[in-house]
């Protein structure tokens, strides 16, 4: 599939997780199979537009939002894409904890760059 699927499905990826759902939770809310919403949130199938408005609903966002892309995509997919799960991820704390993950981030990576140098 193309780079638009893959971007379609990773937004669909991140409105999922920012309302704190399983796939197992959206395809059923939607009447699809679980595998079904892993290969259109992995860009490996593309759904219809009624589809599409089905998940819209579900999810309570507007169609257009799926459609609504960083300009600035980087040439790394995989990379924007584990970038989306993060971010998906880090909305559905609260100020408290993304202030605390934020620090034991810093934290793991500053002591990963003083035991390899």
């Amino acid at each position: 599939m193309s780079s638009f699927e893959k971007q379609i499905g990773g937004k669909l990826t991140e409105i999922r997780l920012s309302q704190k759902l399983t796939q197992a939770q959206l395809a059923e809310k939607v009447n699809l199979s679980v595998e079904s919403i892993s290969r259109l949130e992995r860009g490996v199938a593309f759904p219809s537009l009624k589809t599409m408005e089905t998940i819209a609903n579900a999810l309570n966002v507007k169609l257009k939002d799926f459609f609504q892309f960083n300009e600035d995509t980087p040439k790394d997919k995989s990379f924007e894409r584990e970038l989306s799960k993060l971010i998906a991820f880090l909305r559905t704390l609260n100020k408290k904890e993304v202030k605390l993950a934020h620090q034991i981030l810093k934290d793991i990576f500053k002591t990963l760059k003083q035991s390899s140098g």
